[in-house]
């Protein structure tokens, strides 16, 4: 493809101007992707874009609705959204309405993989049932028995994670899934699975369909310290929001030489497939104590903070820059598009 330089609109969130807008502290607390914004402006200046600031769906709805305002070859979206089980899609929606080409996967996707539920059922995974608000919580246990795992069914950057949500009696299931609803009345739901013991993979994906390809895999190694019968052995909310996981894991470079490894990668690969996914993304795979690889979520719209977020941490660990990165996704979202000239 030719490469030519764009009007690129960069759709972010700023936190301070939900606060103008009236939200309260804690409805934009949990957005993150928007930190990239100055890495992600100076890479697509880099390659000779011309980069509009759009800082919030406000900014945006105020944009469209405005007479003579300047024309986008593109949205460069990376907004997370505040309210709402489909909060991810909000801006997506509002962009295909206009025929506005962008980045990253449809409204119907984003909203989907938001769902942890209804994503495994889509790409293939078993679940043991989805928890959803009732006056009391009900035992689901499967053939895998215990113990088992829950989580929020629509979070993010692993909240809600907390070592308590590995539980392995009915009193222990019952507390936690009371807890997460607790701490979120207006979440989906809690999901309810199989506790998967094996070793966790994070899997970074460019492209789209049939040119869709792994960029690189790490693996998230945990400390076990000798004696320490509390060591960590999944990612929590406390240890992914630590600087450099709190000394409690790593994460590493893996090949494909490595089966286990390779196996996460075409499971992730088939999963992003299966649901859709565009241009970049990362999908996390844990294996059970068979050898089996499960997918336990798929991320359309990952972090994208250089030396920080995992997608770009593992492009940087497999040789791709962050600027490259940043023109993949461009170009991948480029091919959809017949004409550059719209709104």
């Amino acid at each position: 493809m030719t490469k030519h330089p764009l009007t690129i609109a960069l759709i972010y969130e700023d936190p301070a101007v939900y606060t103008l807008h009236h939200h309260s502290a804690a409805s934009p607390s949990h957005l993150e992707v928007g930190a990239a914004t100055p890495a992600i402006t100076t890479a697509l200046q880099s390659q000779g874009h011309t980069v509009h600031h759009i800082p919030s769906i406000h900014a945006l709805l105020t944009h469209l609705t405005t007479p003579k305002t300047p024309k986008w070859d593109l949205a460069f979206d990376i907004t997370e959204g505040v309210y709402g089980p489909a909060r991810e899609a909000q801006v997506a929606a509002v962009l295909e309405a206009h025929r506005i080409p962008r980045t990253f996967s449809n409204a119907a996707t984003m909203a989907l993989c938001l769902d942890k539920g209804r994503t495994k059922m889509l790409s293939g995974e078993e679940i043991l049932g989805q928890m959803r608000r009732s006056r009391h919580a009900e035992t689901l246990l499967g053939p895998g028995g215990w113990p088992l795992f829950v989580k929020p069914l629509a979070e993010g950057s692993s909240k809600g994670i907390a070592l308590a949500n590995r539980v392995a009696s009915d009193k222990d299931l019952v507390r936690v899934v009371n807890a997460l609803r607790a701490a979120s009345p207006s979440s989906l739901g809690v999901l309810v699975e199989s506790f998967l013991p094996g070793r966790e993979f994070t899997v970074g994906i460019l492209g789209t369909g049939v040119d869709a390809w792994v960029v690189g895999v790490d693996e998230i190694v945990w400390s076990r310290a000798k004696g320490d019968k509390g060591s960590v052995e999944f990612t929590t909310e406390k240890s992914k929001s630590s600087d450099d996981w709190n000394g409690e894991a790593d994460e590493v470079k893996v090949t494909r030489e490595d089966k286990e490894a390779d196996l996460a990668c075409e499971t992730a690969l088939r999963a992003w497939r299966a649901l859709r996914c565009r241009d970049g993304g990362r999908v996390d795979v844990r294996m059970d104590g068979a050898g089996v690889a499960h997918v336990m979520e798929i991320n359309p719209l990952a972090g994208l903070l250089p030396s920080w977020s995992q997608l770009p941490l593992i492009a940087e660990h497999n040789g791709v820059s962050f600027d490259e990165m940043i023109d993949h996704i461009v170009q991948s979202a480029l091919k959809r598009t017949v004409s550059h000239a719209v709104v």
